[in-house]
């Protein structure tokens, strides 16, 4: 049997809102698989129901890492409020993972 998937590398993906879970963890919910981030952009997410979902569009190699990521930012949101920036640790994630990540989070300070 082929293996259609192999050439799919890119996934859109949104979240599971923590209070929704026994263990209080955001999860990554795949919507779909693609084998490039412009046809999930323009030929998909377009076509999803509810546009107030924020989704977006991960390498598959990075998704636990995204996932764990955005669950440690949402808790350094929690317990430090509008200063969480301030915490952000290189001992968990690397400058090149909290850049990517926090790009595509859009997790900046003014």
């Amino acid at each position: 049997m082929k293996d259609y998937t192999r050439f799919m590398k890119w996934a859109v993906v949104s979240f599971i809102r923590r209070d929704t879970q026994d263990d209080k963890r955001d999860k990554i919910q795949v919507a779909g698989l693609f084998a490039s981030p412009v046809t999930a952009e323009d030929s998909f997410i377009p076509h999803l129901p509810n546009k107030d979902i924020k989704r977006y569009i991960v390498h598959i190699d990075d998704l636990e890492r995204f996932e764990e990521f955005y669950n440690f930012l949402n808790d350094l949101k929690e317990k430090y409020n509008d200063y969480w920036i301030y915490h952000l640790d290189e001992k968990y994630f690397t400058v090149d993972e909290q850049n990517k990540f926090r790009t595509m989070l859009n997790a900046w300070t003014n």
